[in-house]
């Protein structure tokens, strides 16, 4: 599933940055680094912090990703919420700071469309 694609029905006009969909959805998006900064942090051996980067990058995009499974109906209101509230709970139990700082972005409320 190309998930951009889809979203923006297969037009390139239509695309939007992982970043600006996530965020009017709500979701913390990108958080202190964005793809433009790998090479450097690469060659500075800042891998952790690469790793931190995909990392928020994949969970943006299966939140994305349930947004759009709810919208469509194949998730009803009670398993999204059921998937968000796992979610968190994974999260909340993670020590890395990346985690913490992803948590503090998106707020409690995530409004899912009904």
């Amino acid at each position: 599933l190309d998930l951009m694609a889809l979203l923006g029905f297969h037009q390139p006009r239509n695309n939007v940055s992982l970043d600006d969909a996530a965020r009017l959805m709500g979701f913390p998006g990108k958080l202190g680094m964005d793809g433009s900064q790998v090479w450097q942090a690469f060659c500075a051996g800042r891998i952790a912090q690469i790793r931190a980067y995909c990392e928020t990058d994949a969970l943006n995009t299966y939140l994305i990703h349930l947004r759009f499974q709810r919208m469509r109906g194949m998730l009803d209101e009670a398993q999204y919420r059921s998937c968000i509230g796992q979610l968190r709970h994974r999260l909340a139990s993670q020590a890395e700071a990346h985690w913490t700082e992803f948590l503090a972005a998106w707020p409690e409320n995530d409004a899912a469309p009904s």
